[in-house]
């Protein structure tokens, strides 16, 4: 989403995602794994105030972010790819936790992307493949809304869109890292999930519940609560009467899913 808020900024909204499914297929000869994953975007958001400018690149947020942020990084990129010259200024309003599986980095790196792609008149196609150099759950928020992701995240199929659910979250204050949630996993663990999407996704649209708490799968859930175990009594006692309790991406947080508008944050459609 963008609207215009002054003459020079323009306001972003970046959506966060959580994994209504995740599984690990295979690890793949460059390093990375295979997955299999059903993603949803829901309400929470951070805020990106972007204004374009002459030269330099300058990120100011209410939170202390790395050096190699992602909004750093999908300029660079842009730039390399387009052989554009320009600046940006940006102004981020984070709300939605670092390290916590719900996907804010990979958010912001995609409005961004979408909004210099709108202006400097980039393909769709050629948006896509910066969005993958930029990082694996990147492809995904071009689009939104409900997808079925796989590879190592850069295959997004959009599939009809859910809605009329949404999540109360459990942040426990623990930030996980990808890397060392991925190094942790044995072939053993992989494909293990029902690796039904098509059937999940149904069972969504048609309010199946019984069947969603039957195919709903995340790997690492297990893994995370085996490194924090002092969080699985939270966890126990979080979102009691929900339809399911997951854990989201590779850790922190995690959902619980209700059939209403009961939750604090709700689906939300893509593009």
């Amino acid at each position: 989403m963008v609207k215009d808020s002054s003459e020079s900024f323009v306001e972003l909204i970046s959506y966060a995602k959580i994994n209504l499914y995740l599984d690990v297929l295979s690890k793949r000869s460059d390093g990375y794994h295979d997955i299999l994953g059903l993603f949803q975007t829901i309400s929470l958001h951070d805020t990106l105030m972007v204004k374009i400018c002459e030269e330099g690149f300058v990120l100011k947020s209410n939170v202390e972010l790395p050096e190699d942020n992602t909004l750093r990084k999908s300029y660079e990129i842009f730039k390399e790819q387009t052989n554009k010259n320009f600046g940006l200024e940006i102004l981020l309003e984070k709300r939605i936790p670092m390290g916590s599986g719900l996907g804010g980095g990979s958010s912001n790196a995609a409005v961004l992307l979408k909004y210099l792609g709108k202006i400097f008149n980039v393909s769709s196609e050629n948006l896509r493949e910066i969005a993958i150099k930029v990082g694996s759950d990147v492809p995904f928020f071009l689009y939104g809304g409900t997808a079925i992701v796989r590879g190592k995240g850069e295959i997004v199929e959009k599939v009809e869109d859910i809605s009329g659910y949404s999540v109360d979250l459990l942040f426990p204050n623990v930030h996980s890292s990808t890397k060392e949630m991925y190094d942790s996993l044995t072939i053993e663990m992989y494909k293990k999930g029902p690796n039904n999407l098509t059937e999940l996704h149904k069972a969504y649209l048609e309010r199946d519940y019984e069947t969603i708490r039957k195919l709903s799968y995340n790997v690492f859930e297990e893994v995370f609560l085996k490194k924090h175990p002092y969080i699985k009594e939270r966890v126990e006692t979080f979102g009691r009467d929900a339809i399911l309790k997951m854990m989201t991406g590779s850790g922190s947080t995690f959902f619980a899913l209700y059939p209403s508008d009961r939750g604090d944050y709700s689906f939300v459609g893509g593009v």
